[in-house]
């Protein structure tokens, strides 16, 4: 039986990179790409200057610089046999600690939250009955973003960067 393999993309804080989210929309593939705040406009741009949507899910939530975005807050996405829980992170105070933003997550079943906010590349693996905690970075502080690639239900992580010269 052949094996499924997913792809999947996280951005987070562009901040008016806007040329560093294009960079990623028109040259990385994906089978979901999920935006973790901090420039829905941005996203909004880039998307507009495309020809043509991407022909892959857009998960988006909006991050604390998104101020009346009607975008919410958090979100829920099965994906590849994973349980994903997506948000900017600020809600749960995600610079102090990360107990809020992994109690949250582990009483809806996520098998892995997303987050952004800090700006700093995360990766916290869950014991068993937690989620893992993924943070992309910034593609505004760095050009760094996520790329999970799911097979048989199991997520490996990983960072690129946007070249630099965009």
């Amino acid at each position: 039986m052949p094996t499924e393999e997913y792809r999947i993309l996280a951005v987070s804080d562009v901040h008016g990179r806007m040329t560093r989210l294009r960079w990623v929309l028109e040259n990385e593939t994906a089978d979901a790409l999920f935006f973790l705040g901090d420039g829905l406009y941005d996203l909004d741009q880039a998307l507009a200057c495309r020809t043509a949507p991407p022909a892959y899910p857009i998960y988006r939530v909006r991050g604390n610089c998104d101020a009346g975005a009607p975008d919410p807050a958090e979100g829920l996405a099965p994906f590849g046999g994973v349980l994903f829980f997506y948000t900017h992170g600020h809600l749960y105070n995600v610079k102090s600690s990360y107990d809020r933003l992994t109690e949250y997550a582990s009483d809806r079943g996520a098998d892995v939250a997303l987050f952004g906010h800090t700006h700093f590349k995360t990766l916290r693996r869950g014991m068993p009955g937690y989620p893992t905690l993924f943070n992309p970075g910034s593609l505004r502080d760095g050009g760094s973003y996520g790329v999970i690639t799911i097979r048989d239900g199991v997520c490996n992580f990983g960072w690129k960067q946007v070249p630099q010269t965009w």
